[in-house]
């Protein structure tokens, strides 16, 4: 059992393509706690299936800054372990993953999450920055993107599945650079990460 929204209600306005970064902290908070409202719990294999709704997943984009000031993003690169084939050597910059029963909320999914994923010596400062939808293929139907800057006060930082996943501290100019590896909605948001590191 997992968190489903219904797309009227986490798209409110209508259909919507790309991120759409939140206008202050209070309209984040403000429109975390509305979906968060309307949340039910649900049979992951019905939600996989049914376009009728949206699963909000939690998804951090690691960034530290060094003495000089220079933003580094925490990149991962998938290896032959990961499950599915088709993201073998695709590179991605969020860790994130579905809502389930016993979580309390958005931001107690992304804790849980990031403590399953990544080890760093504290939790970072989680930092609500947009949403991200995109309806264009079979996966980005049924899910919405809650999108969060984990601000990392130390470089120490690694991923616990070392046989599915290698990641990295790069600077951001070379993440830009590298566009073109990326995967999905981390594809999807490199263009705006210059202007949330500000």
């Amino acid at each position: 059992m997992i968190w489903g929204i219904p797309r009227d209600t986490a798209l409110a306005g209508g259909a919507w393509r790309g991120f759409r970064r939140f206008r202050s902290s209070e309209d984040g908070a403000s429109e975390i706690a509305r979906l968060e409202a309307a949340a039910q719990l649900r049979p992951r294999r019905e939600l996989e299936m049914d376009p009728e709704w949206k699963q909000p997943i939690p998804y951090a984009i690691a960034m530290f800054r060094d003495e000089a000031g220079v933003a580094h993003l925490f990149w991962m690169d998938r290896l032959a372990g990961t499950s599915d084939r088709r993201l073998h050597g695709r590179a991605s910059f969020g860790v994130g993953g579905h809502i389930g029963a016993g979580d309390a909320g958005i931001a107690a999914a992304l804790t849980r999450e990031w403590c399953e994923e990544v080890a760093t010596p504290s939790l970072p400062t989680f930092v609500p920055v947009g949403l991200l939808n995109d309806d264009g293929d079979d996966v980005g139907r049924v899910h919405i993107g809650v999108v969060f800057l984990a601000l990392l006060t130390s470089p120490e930082i690694h991923v616990r599945e070392r046989e599915k996943l290698a990641g990295t501290l790069v600077p951001l100019t070379e993440a830009v650079r590298r566009a073109g590896e990326l995967e999905g909605w981390s594809a999807a948001l490199i263009s705006h990460l210059e202007a949330l590191a500000t």
